[in-house]
């Protein structure tokens, strides 16, 4: 029974120690457990931490990315603003001085077209300039026309017996000018007859739309052949014409001519063409107009009118005034019209208008 016992106890120690074994290896189990748990809890916790950090500073990174990119497009903004503000500027001040160029230019122009203007004539509405050349002549009818016709009425009142050169260096001297012929029955003197018959081409052209440089406007002038040349060259003149009447001893004679110079002519052969093509125009057309005898266009190098001349020019020869019966036409206001719309027709003509 003792044996019993102890054998009992025996077993109820040793079940007792595996028991308590039990649990002091479960207890080390789930310290074990909950120790890993920890573990991992912290391992978690600083993976988190972590985490969070890098994504902070990648957040971080970003704005201070953001934040340089922002700065950068800001500068270049900046940038762009202050080269668009300058370019601006140029721009502006180069406006202003071309504005204050162009201001100026007109300034000039308007001061030229002002210092050009002197007085306005009745019958028509544009601006009149006397040249500084001499007293009565070079007066310039301006009314904005993009082509400028010379008009010589030939001769004046007292002619001039001095001489000067047929040419530009020529030693054959020539009378600056004459008073002209007169009509065998009417006696009206050339110079008068060429004046009327220039002053109504003159408002003729003007309401074609032509501007206008008048060599003379009255008798009372003292200007020589030359001289009228110069007046139509220093204003470029695009056609020179001056009007005449003719005489001869041969009182049968008679019709309309025009003259221009030859293509030797040895001052201004290289304007023969247009010389030649204008003084063919103005004869065609007046010879239409006028019902008149055509005559030639004479080819000279004898008259210093034209050689003088660096335009285009011709003489028109209107009729002979030693003709009894061309002298009487040439005396008719409604003759007058006729001649001045045929030589007005042919300058259209010339100049293909």
């Amino acid at each position: 029974t003792t044996t019993e016992k102890e054998t009992t106890t025996e077993k109820e120690t040793t079940t007792e120690k595996e028991t308590t074994t039990e649990k002091e290896t479960t207890t080390e189990k789930e310290t074990t457990t909950e120790k890993e748990t920890t573990t991992e809890k912290e391992t978690t916790t600083e993976k988190e931490t972590t985490t969070e950090k890098e994504t902070t500073t990648e957040k971080e990174t970003t704005t201070e990315k953001e934040t340089t990119t922002e700065k950068e497009t800001t500068t270049e903004k900046e940038t762009t603003t202050e080269k668009e503000t300058t370019t601006e500027k140029e721009t502006t001040t180069e406006k202003e001085t071309t504005t204050e160029k162009e201001t100026t230019t007109e300034k000039e122009t308007t001061t030229e077209k002002e210092n050009t203007t002197e007085k306005d004539t009745a019958t028509t509405e544009e601006q009149t300039t006397e040249f500084v050349t001499k007293d009565g002549t070079g007066i310039m009818h301006d009314i904005g026309g993009e082509i400028l016709v010379a008009i010589d009425a030939g001769h004046q009142r007292k002619g001039n017996k001095e001489k000067e050169p047929l040419g530009p260096g020529s030693d054959t001297l020539k009378a600056k000018v004459s008073s002209g012929t007169a009509g065998c029955v009417t006696k009206l003197a050339e110079y008068e007859l060429n004046l009327t018959i220039s002053l109504m081409l003159r408002d003729e052209l003007l309401k074609r739309g032509y501007n206008v440089i008048m060599i003379r406007e009255t008798h009372d002038v003292d200007i020589s052949n030359s001289e009228r040349a110069m007046i139509a060259n220093n204003v470029s003149a695009d056609a020179f014409v001056r009007v005449h009447a003719n005489g001869s001893d041969n009182t049968s004679k008679q019709g309309a001519m025009t003259i221009c110079q030859t293509k030797k002519n040895p001052y201004n052969s290289n304007l023969y063409d247009a010389s030649k093509k204008l003084s063919t125009c103005v004869l065609e057309h007046m010879v239409e107009n006028m019902g008149c005898k055509r005559e030639k266009v004479w080819e000279t190098d004898t008259m210093s009118g034209i050689n003088w001349c660096q335009v285009p020019v011709t003489i028109v020869e209107m009729g002979y005034m030693s003709n009894p019966e061309e002298d009487r036409l040439l005396a008719s206001p409604e003759y007058h019209e006729k001649i001045v719309k045929g030589i007005a027709d042919g300058i259209d003509a010339y100049f293909q208008k």
